[in-house]
């Protein structure tokens, strides 16, 4: 289930892709991480949908848990990865949990304020011609006439 308005890219190395998951390079962690490859794509769209569905009225991270029957470790990495989208962002605002402690209440961008796709070749490159390249490397011109 893939919006393509949503995700930029399809390419495989993009990390963009809801089936990109962290882990910490533990077998275990590994594991989970290739467990959820099938639900990540939907989990993200439920939050997302959800958030967008409050409006200004925005959710915690324990709302969004409540809301949509998600366990907190399955919720707050889509939340994360919606925030570093740019589809998600920091209210400013927070609200008691049922623990009496404050959380920030995150907010759904609206599509016209997405902000734009960084692309690798605005990266900056400190004037090396293949900024892949160790600076104790050789210098090779990118192509030969």
């Amino acid at each position: 289930m893939t919006d393509r308005t949503f995700f930029r890219d399809d390419r495989p190395d993009n990390d963009d892709r809801p089936d990109n998951l962290p882990h910490n390079h533990t077998a275990t962690s590994k594991l989970a991480a290739e467990s959820m490859k099938p639900f990540a794509g939907p989990q993200l769209m439920r939050v997302f949908r959800f958030l967008e569905s409050r409006s200004d009225r925005g959710a915690t991270d324990e709302e969004q848990q409540d809301a949509l029957s998600m366990s907190g470790n399955s919720q707050r990495p889509r939340r994360k990865r919606l925030v570093e989208l740019g589809r998600v962002k920091d209210s400013k605002n927070m609200r008691m949990t049922r623990s009496g402690r404050p959380a920030t209440v995150w907010l759904a961008v609206p599509p016209d304020q997405v902000p734009p796709v960084r692309s690798k070749a605005n990266w900056p490159t400190d004037g090396k011609s293949n900024p892949n390249k160790a600076n104790s490397a050789e210098f090779v011109p990118d192509f030969t006439i």
